[in-house]
């Protein structure tokens, strides 16, 4: 399960109220549709996700904040790698229709990292 808070862009920021859970499949399944069919971004989210705990992606209208609810969660990259395989192979034995819509851009951005200051 992750948290899931949705910033809306459009002349001032409008950040949604309270972060909703949703689980991480649907999360994926959105992702694939949205990007149509684009394992590399959904996999770099995905990686991002479970790997550091977090990750942040950027819509054309919109920013998503995706959190895992227990970092205990976190995991290998080879292990996300391959938790992601599994989920589109399942994917693909299911004969849903693909969206054809793909966003334009999507911006992964990884998170700051705070260097101690010499003195």
């Amino acid at each position: 399960m992750v948290s899931e808070t949705k910033t809306f862009l459009g002349g001032d920021a409008v950040k949604q109220p309270d972060p909703i859970i949703v689980p991480l499949a649907d999360k994926i399944d959105e992702y694939v549709l949205k990007l149509g069919y684009s394992n590399a971004h959904v996999l770099g989210v995905l990686v991002q996700l479970l790997t550091l705990g977090k990750v942040r992606v950027d819509f054309r209208d919109y920013s998503e904040r995706l959190q895992l609810l227990n970092l205990n969660d976190r995991m290998a990259r080879t292990e996300a790698v391959e938790l992601f395989d599994r989920h589109m192979l399942a994917m693909s034995r299911n004969d849903e229709p693909v969206s054809l819509m793909a966003t334009q851009k999507i911006v992964v951005q990884a998170p700051k990292v705070n260097l101690p200051r010499v003195r």
